[in-house]
């Protein structure tokens, strides 16, 4: 009979999920200060993260997982649903169809979902309990994240300009959802519309700014090379468990 937590691993319906919890050891691991990049390849980045955070290289894959047995390091690791490439897509889908409200409204909320979880792994990466990180994203304008908060968590300043653009998106998206569009003739409308539009594709190019900030900040310009190395190590893991399932399998079924 197969174990139920092998059955979770192998469940091809699953992997996206696996992939992300996996994910986020390696995320934790750079937004902690825990790896040194200068230093370590971007395989070595991963092995080095996964060790810390899930015990990746003691793991005896014939072995019975003893939750009790956790590192420290693991126990810290911050486990969240990452909402952020669904809610480009779902922008993205709405710029192409001309909703360009509705492409603001989730570029948006894209930037605040960002700026939150970098908040939330650089406080608690730094010894803040997660819960008082959590209250103190949630009672800071946005203002004070780009600003006090960003600074004081170790990260250089956030770039001026780029503040800039973040505000006018919320001011955008704040105008729509609080319906505050005046009242227009046929002229002022289209150019109102216009408007719009320059707006929504100001807010998609934020976000491919914010994204290059963080590569440029906590990666050093190698985020996509360590998420490379990632995923090829993580499939490479994940065919030798399944090797591991099939012979067990047979041995059994031998028996």
């Amino acid at each position: 009979m197969t174990d139920p937590a092998m059955k979770l691993i192998t469940n091809e319906k699953l992997l996206p999920f696996w992939e992300k919890v996996t994910w986020s050891a390696v995320e934790n691991a750079v937004m902690f200060d825990e790896v040194d990049l200068d230093s370590l390849s971007d395989e070595e980045v991963v092995l080095e993260a996964l060790s810390l955070h899930l015990d990746y290289l003691d793991i005896d894959p014939g072995e019975e997982l003893d939750v009790s047995k956790k590192t420290e390091k693991a126990s810290q690791v911050q486990w969240s649903s990452n909402h952020e490439q669904d809610l480009k897509s779902q922008g993205d889908k709405f710029l192409g169809e001309g909703k360009h409200e509705f492409a603001i409204l989730f570029y948006a909320t894209w930037i605040e979902h960002w700026l939150n979880r970098i908040i939330l792994l650089r406080a608690t990466g730094k010894g803040m309990h997660p819960e008082l990180a959590t209250a103190l994203i949630r009672s800071s304008r946005i203002e004070l994240k780009m600003g006090r908060i960003w600074t004081s968590l170790g990260n250089r300043s956030f770039p001026k300009e780029l503040a800039r653009q973040v505000t006018r998106v919320m001011e955008s998206r704040n105008a729509f959802v609080h319906y505050k569009w005046p009242s227009e003739d046929d002229e002022t409308h289209s150019e109102s519309i216009n408007r719009t539009k320059l707006e929504a594709q100001k807010a998609q190019q934020t976000i491919t700014d914010l994204i290059e900030l963080e590569d440029s900040i906590f990666y050093k310009g190698r985020s996509k090379a360590i998420r490379e190395a990632f995923r090829k190590g993580w499939y490479e893991r994940r065919r030798e468990t399944l090797n591991q399932a099939t012979s067990s399998g047979a041995e059994q079924a031998n028996d």
